[in-house]
């Protein structure tokens, strides 16, 4: 495990005890940096949607917004650890893809383990993510890990919030923006055609040119797909297929 690397935290805690709590535990861990905190469920969404955390300690019970519709509202899944003082939402917190659930009042010890569990999950992505950036696209979706080979998708295309990885053999939704996406495959094997679609250059079997500078480029999958390609981006496309 990197022993320089740094976590930014995020608190969302109505109550003043339990939030100074936290920030006393914080400060015996120089791993995590405190960098925003939040007294209500609205004020969190606001705050993570405007910036990412690395984690987030979330009391389910806040004014507004439980720590659950928190979650419900934000379009990227953060790393939580939820704290209260009722054992019943337990199995909740866990359902929602949580780090660890801490049962109020606890103890330094627990708020330790907690972290430890924390760092184990980033020390095992990073090293997913490494073995996956050489064979597939990976994401997380509320706690687990997926990964698509690159040689079984077809075409990506954005679906409001979220993006549809298609595959040879099914559609797969991913809870990441097209141009995050965009930005992880390779170049070799992917081109953006569309600011709605990439596609899998292997897959594309032909391009054909309409009135007024469209083209649509026809796939070779089960379904025969057609996307339109957009202006900007026919000229790359024609290079990359060797038209021009």
């Amino acid at each position: 495990m990197d022993s320089e690397k740094t976590y930014t935290v995020f608190i969302a805690e109505d109550e003043v005890p339990a939030r100074e709590l936290l920030v006393d535990y914080l400060l015996t861990r120089p791993e995590l940096k405190l960098s925003g905190i939040a007294k209500s469920g609205d004020d969190a969404v606001q705050k993570l949607t405007r910036q990412e955390f690395d984690l987030v300690f979330m009391d389910i019970h806040l004014p507004r917004f439980s720590g659950i519709e928190v979650l419900e509202r934000l379009k990227r899944f953060p790393y939580v650890i939820f704290t209260t003082a009722h054992e019943k939402y337990a199995a909740r917190a866990f359902d929602v893809g949580a780090v660890d659930f801490l049962l109020k009042p606890f103890t330094l010890d627990r708020f330790d383990r907690s972290v430890e569990k924390f760092l184990r999950i980033q020390e095992n992505s990073a090293r997913f993510d490494q073995a996956a950036g050489e064979t597939g696209f990976s994401f997380r979706e509320r706690g687990r890990h997926y990964i698509v080979p690159y040689r079984e998708i077809v075409y990506i295309t954005s679906h409001g919030k979220n993006t549809v990885i298609h595959t040879v053999a099914d559609d797969i939704q991913a809870p990441v923006i097209l141009k995050d996406i965009e930005r992880r495959l390779p170049e070799e094997f992917f081109a953006r055609i569309h600011k709605q679609h990439i596609v899998n250059i292997r897959c594309i079997s032909g391009l054909e040119y309409y009135i007024g500078g469209q083209y649509i480029a026809f796939l070779n999958d089960e379904d025969e797909t057609s996307l339109p390609v957009g202006r900007k981006y026919a000229h790359i496309l024609k290079t990359r297929l060797r038209l021009d």
